[in-house]
Formats: structure tokens, sequence, C-alpha cells
């Protein structure tokens, strides 16, 4: 449990950080005459384009190396890149920093691994969910924290926020260095360019694309988790402007929104995941946080209070706490100890990528088409996202 709660804090350091900087980040970037496009994706966009680029690279690194010299690598880079965010005085130099902490987020592939590496099979959902459960509390803590810090001096700036992120990543590198021990024991490492030890396996490629293709399964999961995190980053990039638009809320109140949408998700990754698994499985479970997002976002496309906004924020929180674990441990199922980095690291790269296509097309949809649009679409991929999965169920 030490070494969770070491991976916790290192999780958590990396949404803390992202939520600090997320809510004054778009003021920011209009301050220094972003378009429409780049107030809505140059935060999370950029940082999870980058971070789908390279996760999984950082993911079959961990295979390779170990996973505490990918930890550590990656969390030396994110004290850089929150650093650098702060003294960004261009919108290129803040573009810049922002891909460059999200090339140095990919430590979360090499934490997932970890964390599938010391538990047991029968526990390994709830270990995952103990970890995920950081998502939630670091993106609960970062945003109210981030609207408070980037007013600190009176105008909107990104420099205490970028300092604050930056000391907490420090202090992450600090306990990994010291008291994380490594998990993969040399034996159990592959080298790039050596086949999978496993008989089965060694037909096809080590590429972590190549271990996807040989394996159909996973392209159910990894679709369910790209439309989920689609939604959450296009409810993430237009929730100010929405809030703002219907309901005139502020900075300060989105913070707030942000905040009971993590601690919800926190309560269903950490507290409820391993009785409901234990109960129903996996998989169920997981097509069952579907329907629940689903809901969510229907209920944002006819809000017509703030009581119905921060119903639909609660109960997308809470959903989205459940599916995380859920669909990890599904996707470690199918990954052998030696490939377990690489799947892992698809699988974080696929929520990446909802998250990159979210933000790329919630912005014009929702200036162009209305307030409801990005809510319906989201909620229409989601319906795909689950048919697959309760497709695979009834094989």
């Amino acid at each position: 449990m030490k070494r969770l709660g070491i991976l916790w804090l290192v999780v958590f350091i990396s949404l803390a950080g992202f939520g600090i900087t997320t809510i004054p980040f778009p003021i920011v970037a209009e301050q220094m005459g972003a378009s429409d496009f780049w107030k809505t994706f140059g935060g999370a966009g950029v940082f999870s384009l980058f971070q789908f680029i390279f996760t999984p690279i950082w993911g079959r690194c961990s295979d390779a190396y170990g996973r505490k010299p990918i930890l550590v690598l990656s969390l030396a880079g994110t004290v850089v890149a929150f650093a650098w965010l702060s003294i960004a005085d261009s919108l290129a130099s803040l573009l810049i920093a922002r891909a460059f902490g999200g090339i140095m987020s990919g430590n979360l592939a090499a934490a997932f691994a970890y964390a599938a590496d010391v538990t047991e099979t029968k526990d390994r959902a709830r270990g995952l969910g103990i970890v995920a459960s950081a998502f939630g509390v670091g993106f609960a803590i970062g945003p109210p924290l981030g609207g408070f810090l980037g007013t600190l001096d009176g105008g909107v700036n990104l420099f205490w926020p970028g300092i604050a992120s930056a000391g907490l990543a420090v202090v992450a590198l600090v306990g990994t260095v010291l008291f994380l021990p490594e998990s993969l024991p040399i034996e159990s490492r592959r080298p790039f360019g050596a086949a999978p030890a496993i008989a089965a396996t060694r037909q096809r490629g080590s590429a972590p694309w190549s271990i996807l293709a040989a394996k159909p399964v996973l392209v159910g999961l990894v679709v369910s988790s790209l439309t989920v995190a689609l939604a959450a980053g296009a409810l993430q990039s237009v929730y100010p402007f929405w809030g703002r638009d219907l309901f005139g809320f502020s900075l300060e109140d989105v913070g707030l929104h942000f905040m009971a949408f993590a601690l919800l998700s926190a309560i269903g990754q950490a507290g409820l995941t391993g009785p409901l698994t234990r109960r129903f499985g996996e998989r169920r479970l997981a097509v069952g946080a579907l329907a629940g997002v689903t809901v969510a976002l229907m209920l944002f496309s006819v809000a017509s209070s703030p009581a119905i906004a921060w119903l639909a924020i609660c109960v997308f929180g809470f959903a989205n706490g459940l599916f995380l674990p859920a669909i990890s441990s599904l996707m470690s199922f199918e990954a052998e100890d030696d490939e377990r980095g690489a799947v892992m690291g698809v699988f974080n790269a696929s929520s990446s990528a909802g998250r990159i296509l979210g933000p790329a097309l919630s912005g014009p949809i929702y200036f162009k088409f209305g307030p409801a649009a990005p809510f319906v679409l989201s909620a229409m991929l989601m319906v795909l996202g689950a048919l697959l999965m309760a497709r695979r169920e009834r094989r």
C-alpha cells in the first residue's frame, strides 16, 4: 500500500498541476491575442496532443528500462514545464511550454503499469481505482486553487499557478526517488527490438500499436475510453463559456463545479470500484458508467437552470470515476507481464486522443451551433462506445 501511496502522489501531482493552470489558461491566451480555436485548444488540446504522442513511448520505455527511471525522468521534466509556463511572455512560448508539459506527462503509463505490477489479479481493479482516484482529487484541488492563484496579482496570469504546480512536482519527484522501489525485475524487462517472452505473442511486432492490432478485444476497450475522454475534454473546454453564457457563472464558479466533478470521481474510483466490481464485474461496471455519462451529457444539453447544471456535472463526475478503473483493469487483463506498460500506454494514449478531439471540436461546434451541440454530439459518440462494450459482453 505504501508503493500505491507514492504512485497516487505522482498521478495527483500531474492532475493537480494541470488543473491549477487550466482555469486561467484561456483568459491568459486571450490576453496574448489567441483566436477562439486556440483559447479552447491551446491549453487542454495542446497538452493532450503531445501526451497522446509520447505516452505509449514512455510506457514501452518502462517495459525496457523499468518503471522508476521513467517516473523520475518525466517528473523532472514536469517541473521544468510548469516553471516555463509561469514565465511565458508570448502566445508561442505559452503553447510550447504546454506542449512540453504534455510530453513529460507520459509518466501516467508507467504509473498504471507499476500499479498493475504490484497488485494481485483479484485486487487489481481496486488497486488501479486507488491510483486513478488521484485524477479526481488532483482535479478537485487544482481548478479552485488555479482560480485563486491566477488572480492573486489583481489581473489574470499564470505566474503563481505555474510556480505552485512546479513546487508540487518537486515533491512528487523527491518522493519517487527516495521512497519508490522498482517494481519490474530485470528478468521481466523487454529491451527494444526483443519479441515478447510469451510464445503465443512472438509472431506479432513489439510496438504498442501492433499489440493492439493483435488483440481485437482491445479495440472496443480503446474506443470506449476514447469516447469518454472526448466528452470530458469537450466539457472542460466549453464549460466556462457555456456557464457564463447561460447562467452567468464566474471563473470561481467554474472552479467549484470542476471540484465537485472531481471529488465525485474520486469517491467512485477509490470507494466504490472494488465492491461494484466484485458484484458486477469490470465489463458490466464499465457499460453502466458509460450509460451514466450519456445521461449527464443529455442533462447538459437541456439544462435550464443552475440546479440542472449542478446535477449534470455531479452525475458525469460519478460515472466517470467508476469508468476509469474498470476499463484500466480490463486493459491490464489483456496484457502479458512484459507488454503491460505498452498496453497501458495505448490505453492512456486513447484517453489523450479524446482530450485532443474534445477541445478541437467543441469550440467551433459551440460557437456555430449553440450551447447544446457539443453535448449532443458527445452523447451520440458515447452510445457507440457502450454498444461496443455490450457487444463484447454478449459474446
